[in-house]
This record gives structure tokens, sequence and C-alpha cells, in this order.
């Protein structure tokens, strides 16, 4: 893996590991506004937003974004229209972007190629930003297993 700093003007940098999760989904064309658009449709497909662990997957190769949601055991039953798509885990690259909307929206893109500028990416995998929480986004850049 390549060196990187812990610590960046953006955010902490770190290193993870994660498992495969099964999650809700709909994919949308890979660009700004239509993304804008699609996540409050996403979001309200859900009984609450409560437990939900939301993020968007980022397909560049097919010009797809897939905003998805790991499945709670309360959507079992629920017929809620979405498609289903396994988030791949594996090895990662994470800068933690912490602070108010919108700024921290605009926080994303560089976060993303401060990630891309230090680790060597695995394409077949997309990258994600992970909403955490109000004000706290995960940006993850799959890398290269080296093991």
């Amino acid at each position: 893996m390549d060196s990187y700093p812990k610590n960046h003007e953006l955010g902490r940098i770190d290193d993870l590991l994660l498992e495969d999760s099964y999650a809700l989904s709909r994919d949308v064309p890979l660009n700004l506004p239509a993304i804008q658009r699609a996540w409050p449709e996403f979001e309200s497909s859900f009984d609450s937003l409560r437990g939900r662990r939301m993020m968007g997957l980022f397909y560049d190769d097919l010009g797809v974004y897939r905003m998805a949601s790991v499945r709670l055991d309360r959507d079992v039953n629920n017929d809620l229209n979405l498609d289903e798509t396994v988030v791949p885990g594996g090895s990662y690259l994470r800068l933690r972007l912490r602070g108010r909307a919108p700024e921290i929206y605009e926080q994303i893109a560089p976060a993303f190629d401060v990630l891309f500028a230090f680790v060597d990416h695995d394409a077949s995998r997309p990258h994600i930003e992970y909403y955490r929480r109000a004000g706290e986004i995960d940006c993850l850049v799959p890398t290269v297993s080296t093991v």
C-alpha cells in the first residue's frame, strides 16, 4: 500500500477491511443533477431512515451512481419496489469528512481526489460515499489487496 498521511486537512485517513453487505438500491445516471433529484425519492421509499446505512456507490465505468441502504430486518416483508445489490467488501482507504451541509457535500469530490492520489485503486469495485450521520460522510476508495 502507498504511504499516506493519517491526518489531512479534509479529515482523517484510515485503512478499512469491509465485509460484503446486502442492500436495497436504485441506480441513476452518474451526474450531479440526477443524483440530487433522486435522493429524496429513494429515501421516501423507506418507512423510516432510523437505523439506515445510506450510501452512494460510484460505478464510473458504467456511468452509474447507485443509491443504497443496507438491508434491515424490518425490510424482509416490505415491498419497497427497490433493486437489490451487494456492497462489495474488501480493502478500502477512507477519508472521513465532518462539517455542515451544504459545505460538507462540496468536500466529497476533493476527498476522493485525495484518496485516489494515495492508493492503487481497485477499479473492479465502486468507490463509496457513506452517510454516517448528519455532518459526517465517509469517502471510501477500494484498494488493490496486497494479501
